[in-house]
């Protein structure tokens, strides 16, 4: 019995090694959040967890040690001259009021994010006067990705949409009673002859004519879902685009609370807290000189580096082979191999200019386009994959960096935490007040406001993603080469006016369709 009792207790070496094995097994099974690098919010072994070393070292200790000179920053820091183009005066009421009477009710159902949704608010108004239908404030469908239930009600002023379209289109809160079957939850328990399912993306007004008015004659309702991109940006009347605009830039404003955490974030970004500097520092006066021209500014970053951003460019970050193994994990499961740029290699990917710029390589184009270390720098970003650690570069080079948590308390953050359509209104508010805006890569948010920018007139940085892979790819470039390319790469792309050509969205540029020539 005690040999037993000893074997049982005191396993061999074989028996240790299969137990170790079965734990490991088991273990993710207990604690999924640390092997899950599907939980788009939860950190994962694999990959936050393991901080990625500077990829462009030379660079970094470069731009560390390198300080813009005073004439950089006064031209950094300038406005955007006059380019010829202005609002166009408000026409006569009689041009643009409403027909009377109407065809029926028109339901449209939204999904995506807060500027996917914006963008189908403002063609719903645009398709509701192209049928002389009565619009039904749009339904906001759950986002998929942040699971957001905010509706309409509770990003947008309500009553000043109304006020702003009272004039264009007839637009009501709800349905009236007799028609109240028609709900979201009514079309989505069966095939229903008042849903159309078929718009096709970029429809024609010619299509909404032949296909949904005679439905919603028939019925008195139609209902429109899916409507994200539905309707076209070519070969509409001149009185539509203007509408769209209308829309986009006058009748889409957000809920009072929403501008003022905004406006919140904004003054404590222009008037921070004096910082008390030692004799030595203020006695330098060059470096005086440079702080005085971003005082009282900031730049906002909108940081597109999300685990689903990550995952879909298959792309390399610099997280070694558990954060590869990790991502493409993710990329499987959640779009089943349906990522065709997979099958490139990381250095194919950087050369077409496909992969988002890191933190790291975002702080290094900002620093060789002039901006030091005393730049007020807020950050616009619902989450950074990696976290802290995948920032910290970004960090070093802005220590000025601050977003929403920095800036306000708990308190005042209280009405918008966890809901990401509300941040994202926040951050878009902030984004419109900055003097310099600039996005990491490509993307609703981005187009949203190159597109709001231009048409006011602000600096607005948009990033040759082709030509930073190529120069980030050159692991042998100094400082003074990689800036200079930098800066010869930008110089027309910080806000200059681009006309929009067949084809291209009305949502990302303005003119001439939003905009009269001065």
């Amino acid at each position: 019995m005690k040999l037993y009792k000893d074997y049982y207790f005191h396993p061999n070496h074989s028996q240790r090694a299969a137990l170790a094995a079965l734990f490991l097994l088991l273990f993710p099974t207990f604690f999924p959040n640390l092997f899950g690098p599907l939980g788009r919010a939860s950190p994962s072994i694999f990959s936050e967890w393991n901080a990625p070393k500077p990829r462009h070292l030379h660079l970094l200790e470069a731009a560390l040690s390198t300080q813009s000179s005073v004439e950089h920053q006064i031209k950094v820091w300038a406005p955007l001259p006059s380019q010829g183009w202005k609002h166009c005066p408000q026409e006569p009421k009689s041009a643009s009021s409403k027909p009377k009477g109407s065809n029926g009710y028109i339901q449209v159902f939204l999904d995506g994010g807060l500027n996917q949704q914006k963008m189908g608010i403002c063609d719903a108004v645009a398709v509701a006067k192209i049928l002389n239908a009565t619009l039904v404030l749009p339904h906001l469908e759950v986002n998929p990705v942040w699971q957001d239930s905010s509706s309409f009600e509770d990003i947008f002023d309500v009553d000043h949409f109304l006020e702003v379209l009272r004039n264009e289109v007839s637009i009501v809160k709800e349905l009236p009673s007799e028609f109240s079957w028609s709900s979201r939850e009514y079309y989505a328990t069966g095939i229903r002859p008042t849903r159309i399912k078929t718009a096709p993306v970029h429809a024609p007004a010619e299509w909404y004519l032949e296909n949904v008015l005679p439905i919603m004659q028939s019925y008195g309702v139609a209902a429109i879902s899916p409507f994200s991109h539905r309707l076209t940006f070519d070969n509409l009347p001149e009185s539509i685009q203007r509408l769209r605009c209308k829309v986009n830039f006058q009748a889409l404003a957000f809920v009072p609370h929403i501008r003022e955490l905004g406006e919140t974030l904004v003054n404590r970004l222009r008037n921070p807290p004096i910082r008390i500097q030692n004799a030595e520092t203020d006695s330098q006066e060059g470096t005086n000189d440079l702080d005085r021209q971003g005082a009282g500014k900031f730049v906002v970053l909108h940081l597109r580096f999300d685990k689903d951003m990550a995952a879909h460019s298959a792309c390399d970050f610099g997280g070694g082979k558990a954060e590869k193994l990790a991502l493409a994990k993710y990329r499987q499961v959640i779009w089943q191999g349906r990522v065709l740029k997979s099958q490139f290699t990381d250095e194919e990917l950087r050369v077409q200019g496909r992969c988002p710029l890191t933190p790291e390589e975002i702080g290094l184009l900002l620093a060789a386009l002039g901006f030091n270390n005393s730049t007020r720098l807020y950050l616009a970003s619902h989450k950074v994959y990696g976290g802290e650690a995948r920032i910290s570069t970004l960090s070093r080079l802005f220590p000025l960096l601050e977003d929403k948590k920095s800036l306000t308390s708990a308190e005042e953050r209280a009405k918008v935490e966890g809901k990401a359509s509300l941040l994202a209104a926040v951050d878009y508010y902030v984004s419109m007040q900055s003097d310099i805006f600039i996005s990491a890569s490509p993307g609703n948010m981005h187009n949203a406001l190159v597109c709001h920018r231009a048409y006011m007139n602000l600096k607005t940085i948009r990033p040759s993603m082709t030509l930073l892979s190529k120069l980030f790819l050159n692991k042998s470039m100094q400082w003074s080469e990689f800036q200079h390319a930098v800066l010869e790469g930008h110089k027309n792309r910080q806000g200059q006016i681009k006309l929009r050509k067949e084809k291209q969205s009305i949502y990302t540029y303005p003119a001439p369709d939003c905009m009269c020539q001065a």
